[in-house]
């Protein structure tokens, strides 16, 4: 079995205080909406460092910048969800 791959969302102060911590029940949902509890977890990160490019979460080598609770589900289908299948 696989381990699970992991999404780290910035939980910085920064991202933090634009409401980062929104993110993360919105990014669970959707694991489960497409059922990867299995190979996919997310978690919350120490800063980034990347505070000049809005909330992001760094996943399988590369950061997704600009997430905010109205493009986290295009952005999760589009970037995060085809480097998946397979898993």
């Amino acid at each position: 079995m696989k381990p699970k791959q992991t999404l780290y969302l910035c939980m910085g102060s920064a991202c933090h205080q634009l409401g980062g911590f929104r993110l993360i029940p919105i990014m669970q949902s959707l694991i489960a909406r497409h059922n990867l509890e299995d190979c996919l977890e997310v978690k919350g990160a120490f800063c980034l460092e990347m505070c000049e490019h809005g909330r992001l979460l760094k996943f399988d080598g590369s950061v997704i910048t600009g997430l905010t609770a109205d493009n986290i589900t295009e952005r999760f289908e589009a970037e995060i969800l085809p480097r998946c299948q397979g898993i």
